[in-house]
């Protein structure tokens, strides 16, 4: 029966799947950002620290482009054809000759990984080249690293069989769970108070344990559903696969591959690529957030509009969203770099100098986050009309903007941190620029006063934060202090994060950041 009532249970459905998503990322960011302070407090800021940090860049451009759903666009919307236009079992050879063809691919590039290991880590850290020991650890590190690729690239192919059978609890909780795992692991080197050579050399074997942990947890939960077989059959499916995937892929990696190309920029300064890292993790828990609300608030209402040719009528609204919750949490990023850094990651290896690197390099990201979350409103939008082609083109220019900005800055005596997360910031900018402004060329995005209205209350209630902020962060000072007892120092943390956020959800509201009724309105 097709009643109103018959959606009923389809929309329960689909708020509780959207909110087991939504709770296992941020659940996955929270402890990604526990395990990188525990990262800092064991291995510092030196040369260990580089090494390992820059080997780490692997993985984590593959766990969050791929294990975070990246496969879910190129491969559910061709399965789900299969499925419907020649049933099932087609359908599910389908995806092994996925998995078959991938795990192939895969099972080559790490084998050449192993081997050619460091011309793997010059390409992340092109830096490394003039200081052999650390290029030394940063291969060593990168080959116990390489088998995460294979392992977790195959999970999140089969995850996305699961979320194509609407089946999306396990695999959403996959990520939360390496990184517990590592978290564990942290807690037991520090415990026997293990030197970060040693430390190092385990958490990059238990990099290769939490891709094996995500596999198995994937394939435990095909206990009712029945694994694919794997094949190496070419199919005319297979054909579409790749000719559209590797587009949308690419596109989506587009951000990571900024940050690698900052690695390379960071790598030219002992020191710079730790600091780097940190600031990115701090840089991408608000980021991180604001995708969640994207994905659950906004996206699948565009996807709704996306056969027509008009315009986006909820884009205007997605950017007034996004906005409101980036503005604030770049203006902090900015305003409190340095009792953020030196609270959270001051202790023990991690002394007063890499504090002093990694701030400068957080508040030059914080400039770039509205960008960011511009550009990635404007890309979903063309995400969902099956047209990647111009987010693959903006990408491919930030990552230009980058590499042309990094050589700019060399020599001009800006540390070498600061200087790579200034060109992400400008790369992020130049990206959402050009998405912007082609949206608006072919009509799909049509600024009103009504859309503009919400992002300059926001402005203006971030600004209003500011002045506060400031205030604020010279009369806990002395809270601060990083000679201060730790409670105390998260406490004063934590009462300028409160008080920040009071401040900005009072004046948003009364200069309509959120939509609301403006004050004088109100009076009238």
């Amino acid at each position: 029966m097709d009643g109103p009532g018959a959606s009923r249970p389809d929309a329960s459905r689909l708020a509780r799947d959207s909110a087991v998503v939504g709770a296992a990322t941020v659940a996955s960011r929270l402890l990604g950002f526990a395990r990188d302070v525990l990262i800092a407090r064991l291995l510092g800021g030196g040369p260990v620290a580089d090494a390992f940090l820059a080997a780490l860049r692997l993985p984590n451009l593959v766990r969050r482009v791929l294990g975070e759903g990246g496969l879910n666009a190129p491969f559910v919307p061709l399965y789900l054809a299969v499925k419907g236009e020649r049933g099932e079992a087609e359908a599910r050879r389908f995806a092994g000759e996925a998995a078959g063809h991938l795990g192939l691919l895969l099972l080559v590039l790490v084998v050449l990984g192993e081997l050619f290991a460091p011309w793997v880590v010059l390409g992340l850290a092109g830096g490394f080249g003039d200081e052999p020991a650390t290029l030394f650890l940063a291969a060593h590190y990168t080959r116990l690293m390489l088998p995460f690729l294979l392992l977790t690239t195959l999970a999140a192919l089969l995850a996305a069989l699961l979320n194509a059978e609407k089946r999306f609890a396990v695999a959403a909780l996959a990520p939360a769970l390496m990184n517990a795992i590592l978290l564990g692991v942290l807690l037991a080197l520090h415990l026997i108070g293990a030197a970060p050579e040693t430390g190092a050399r385990w958490l990059a074997l238990s990099v290769s344990l939490t891709g094996l942990a995500h596999l198995a947890m994937i394939l435990w939960a095909f206990g009712g559903v029945g694994l694919p077989r794997p094949s190496l059959r070419w199919s005319p499916e297979m054909m579409r696969l790749v000719r559209t995937g590797g587009g949308t892929l690419l596109a989506a990696s587009a951000a990571q591959l900024v940050l690698l190309v900052a690695t390379q920029i960071a790598s030219a300064e002992p020191g710079a690529v730790a600091a780097l890292y940190y600031a990115d993790r701090v840089f991408q828990l608000p980021l991180g957030f604001v995708g969640v609300a994207m994905g659950t608030v906004v996206l699948s209402d565009m996807a709704l509009a996306a056969g027509k040719d008009g315009p986006d009528a909820m884009l205007g609204r997605a950017l007034a969203l996004g906005l409101a919750l980036a503005l604030p949490a770049a203006t902090a990023l900015v305003a409190l770099a340095g009792p953020i850094v030196s609270v959270l990651f001051e202790h023990g290896r991690f002394d007063a100098g890499d504090s002093g690197r990694t701030a400068a390099a957080l508040a030059a990201f914080g400039y770039g986050l509205p960008f960011a979350i511009a550009a990635k409103v404007f890309g979903q939008v063309y995400f969902a009309r099956r047209r990647p082609r111009l987010p693959l083109v903006s990408g491919a220019l930030a990552v230009l903007v980058t590499i042309l900005a990094g050589l700019v800055s060399i020599g001009r005596g800006v540390p070498a941190a600061q200087s790579a997360a200034l060109a992400a910031t400008l790369a992020f900018a130049a990206q959402a620029v050009l998405l912007g402004a082609v949206l608006m060329r072919d009509g799909i995005w049509r600024p009103t006063l009504g859309n503009l209205k919400p992002i300059a209350g926001a402005l203006g209630a971030s600004l209003v934060m500011l002045a506060v902020l400031l205030w604020l962060k010279g009369l806990l000072a002395t809270l601060l202090a990083p000679d201060g007892p730790l409670l105390l120092r998260i406490g004063g943390l934590g009462l300028l994060c409160l008080g920040g956020l009071a401040v900005y959800g009072a004046a948003g509201w009364v200069m309509g950041a959120f939509g609301g009724v403006p004050l004088r309105k109100r009076q009238g």
